[in-house]
């Protein structure tokens, strides 16, 4: 049997939970650090595709989730004339992938897994900032605002898009954001929503809509079984058309919780000015008019270019989630990728024997995500040019290939689950990672040191 290890976790995010997570239920002793005080209490709705689901199902928190979710049944793209573009469905999902995919709020899919954690013996500690990260002979260990010192058998920074974690691995230098787009995340109360009958059908729907225009999209959706309307506006800058001063200096999304500023409010007179002046549909600008003030913040939307490496020299610190490989978010896969990166890393280190094979282990997890991550980085980069095309010959190709997909006759049940993503969705982490474990640790092999426990 493995021994266990401890194991620190930097950030106490979507990452960092489930990471922990997977550790633990491996045996592992775990203890979780985050910056915050508590838990978050706002956000917005992040899609769980079939790859996730997979990775939490083994975790014993499929249904817990299925409990928290919102729930859909379609997933309406329009042109932002009003044009049916494709109607996506999950029925479909399941049909094809075996998972209905969930839309769970930002701040439910962190609770549920903190609390997946802490049955799990995790030990967390809130209000906990790291100052140091140190790897010397006697292992790694990071040191505390308060002075305090940890010691571990292997550190995980799980801590977001700024990570304090990655200049570290990097050897004290970080890489430099990439700005992708500028998103208003806006909550429209229902009543306001049910008293035009323009808007009422929206919310009465089971449903989730999308809205794509030049340099501009929308995804939107009823949330909290109907009591309000959730609408997202996302704002593409281009060399014609760059962003709003006010824009630049908006916080990150992918980094909830680092600086007062993060939610930063929204100017909803901008939103009604870009809704007119891109022409969208009357539906979309009704609903725009009803956004109250104080429900609309600004989120500056970047990612990380690809990484040297999310191992450091040692091999016993590494990167996870948005601090490896924060991406856009529209394939909605962020956070996706990230519930992928525990159960790998899981996984590795569940193989070795020793202190001694963490470095291997941990560079078997890095050598399958870290290419599959980058992929998905860049197919979310090549999504959000496909939703944001102006008006020309490109935008008709692509709308005429919607087209010939709605006529496809029963292949469309293929098309209505995006099939064409069966590469991400399809993906059985555990069943990849096993073989490639198979190969870098074979049977019989020795015990080396042992664990810091």
């Amino acid at each position: 049997m493995a021994p266990k290890f401890h194991v620190l976790v930097i950030g106490g995010g979507i990452g960092g939970f489930a990471c922990a997570v997977g550790l633990a239920r491996k045996g592992h002793a775990v203890t979780v650090l985050e910056r915050s005080a508590s838990l978050q209490t706002w956000g917005g709705g992040l899609l769980i595709s079939s790859n996730a689901l997979r990775v939490i199902e083994s975790y014993g928190l499929l249904g817990r989730f299925q409990e928290v979710a919102e729930k859909w049944e379609r997933h309406v793209i329009f042109r932002y004339d009003g044009g049916v573009l494709d109607v996506l469905s999950n029925a479909a999902n399941e049909k094809v992938f075996g998972y209905e995919m969930l839309n769970v709020r930002r701040q439910v899919y962190q609770r549920v897994l903190y609390e997946g954690a802490v049955e799990q013996g995790v030990k967390v500690r809130f209000g906990c900032r790291v100052e140091k990260i140190d790897d010397s002979e006697k292992g790694p260990s990071v040191m505390l605002s308060t002075g305090e010192t940890l010691l571990a058998d292997l550190i995980v920074g799980a801590d977001g898009i700024k990570s304090t974690t990655r200049p570290f691995i990097l050897g004290g230098r970080d890489v430099k954001l990439q700005p992708n787009s500028t998103c208003y995340q806006c909550t429209i109360p229902a009543s306001l929503m049910l008293s035009s009958p323009l808007t009422a059908p929206l919310i009465n729907e089971r449903a989730i809509h999308s809205w794509w225009g030049p340099n501009t999209h929308w995804i939107c959706g009823r949330k909290s079984n109907g009591q309000s309307y959730d609408a997202a506006f996302f704002i593409h800058p281009t060399a014609s058309s760059p962003l709003p001063a006010s824009h630049v200096s908006a916080s990150n999304s992918h980094d909830p919780g680092k600086g007062k500023d993060n939610d930063r409010r929204g100017d909803v007179r901008e939103v009604i000015d870009g809704v007119q002046t891109h022409g969208y549909e009357e539906r979309v600008q009704a609903f725009a008019k009803m956004i109250p003030h104080e429900n609309c913040t600004l989120w500056k939307v970047a990612q990380l270019p690809d990484l040297p490496t999310w191992v450091s020299e040692s091999g016993r610190i590494v990167l996870l989630g948005d601090a490896a490989h924060a991406m856009s978010p529209h394939l909605g896969q962020g956070a996706a990728m990230t519930i992928e990166d525990g159960g790998v890393l899981s996984e590795c280190l569940a193989r070795a024997s020793s202190l001694d094979d963490i470095p291997r282990a941990v560079k078997v997890y890095e050598e399958i995500q870290k290419g599959r991550t980058e992929k998905v980085k860049r197919a979310a980069g090549v999504s959000g040019v496909w939703k944001t095309m102006a008006d020309g010959p490109e935008q008709r190709k692509r709308d005429e290939g919607f087209r010939k997909r709605m006529e496809s006759g029963e292949k469309y049940e293929f098309w209505r689950a995006s099939g064409h993503l069966a590469w991400i969705y399809g993906w059985d982490s555990k069943l990849e990672v096993g073989k490639e474990l198979d190969r870098v640790f074979p049977v019989g092999k020795g015990i080396g040191q042992r664990a810091r426990i």
